[in-house]
């Protein structure tokens, strides 16, 4: 009985990933805007629609999109009388993926289960957007957010 719960504790470790049983693959995030009730359209890396509705919402997103690839999200916000502004929302490495695989999870759980299950990417919990109207705002972005046109754009200006 002993070595059977013993066998059983270490296939369970050896067959999990740390960030698998620590944390999520799935993350809800809120999304908003100033001014409020703003439309918006959350599409995948693959084009698909995964959310649309009004802001505030707090909507669930993968964070996975596929092994060893974490999911980017393009976000559309509309609201009549102001520009339509878009915005990129990646995820990042989870740091239950990377420490805890280390101390627990072993290869298996690095290599194999949590980038099977997503559960080693994250994402942020909320998403603000200022598009414009009475609440004007300094908005700092990394180019690295930007398309290619809006760098075309950018250069242009410069």
């Amino acid at each position: 009985m002993k070595k059977l719960l013993i066998s059983t504790v270490m296939a369970t470790t050896l067959l999990t990933g740390c960030a698998t049983i620590v944390s999520k693959s799935d993350y809800p995030v809120k999304i908003q805007s100033q001014p409020t009730n703003a439309e918006f359209v959350i599409k995948n890396r693959a084009g698909e629609i995964v959310s649309k509705g009004l802001t505030p919402k707090v909507v669930v997103l993968k964070a996975g999109a596929g092994y060893f690839k974490g999911e980017k999200y393009t976000i559309t916000f509309k609201k009549q009388g102001l520009p339509t502004q878009s915005i990129l929302l990646d995820s990042t490495l989870d740091g239950w993926y990377i420490g805890g695989n280390f101390l627990f999870g072993g290869l298996i759980g690095h290599l194999i289960v949590d980038p099977l299950t997503g559960a080693m990417y994250k994402l942020p919990e909320a998403v603000n957007v200022n598009l414009g109207g009475d609440n004007q705002a300094l908005n700092i972005i990394s180019i690295n957010t930007l398309s290619e046109s809006q760098k075309e754009q950018l250069i242009k200006l410069n």
